[in-house]
């Protein structure tokens, strides 16, 4: 299944350069996720899950930038899942925690957070966290992983709102 082609088709038309990871890679993040991830997920990483630049010479680049400045590449995974534990003791937020089973993809400014559940199906709901959030559980962000991106990557709108409530 390709559940990516419609963002990496917008990307590229807007001439956004994209890097995936290697098999070794996949390989590594799996390892320490300590599950097989979503398909949805792997085709992320795959086709830009080391980068995504965009072209700064076209006057519109701007809100066409992929993911750049979001901590959603390879080379800050690892770090993700705690960077969301600490928040949540920060917090003090002893009432909502992460389990094995959950993986965080992406983190901005170290204050907002999503993460999908490794066994919800290849193409999960997305959850997320933002500092001070007062809500009883995390909230669902999108029905599914591709809607998150969809949403993330329109210029002016959010996959966070439910962390406003």
């Amino acid at each position: 299944m390709n559940y990516l082609s419609k963002i990496k088709n917008k990307l590229l038309s807007k001439n956004v350069e994209l890097k995936g990871c290697t098999q070794l890679q996949i390989n590594k993040i799996e390892e320490v996720a300590g599950n097989k991830l979503p398909q949805c997920y792997i085709e992320f990483l795959e086709a830009m899950g080391v980068y995504t630049k965009p072209d700064k010479t076209k006057e519109d680049w701007y809100g066409y930038s992929g993911f750049t400045g979001e901590d959603v590449f390879y080379e800050d995974l690892f770090d993700n899942k705690e960077a969301l534990e600490e928040q949540l003791e920060e917090d003090g937020r002893t009432d909502l925690q992460l389990t094995d089973n959950d993986f965080v993809f992406f983190c901005s400014q170290g204050y907002i957070f999503a993460f999908f559940k490794l066994d919800e199906g290849d193409n999960p709901p997305v959850y997320g966290y933002q500092e001070g959030y007062k809500g009883e559980t995390f909230p669902k962000l999108t029905d599914t992983l591709v809607e998150f991106y969809e949403l993330y990557l329109e210029f002016g709108k959010s996959p966070f709102g439910n962390l406003r409530k």
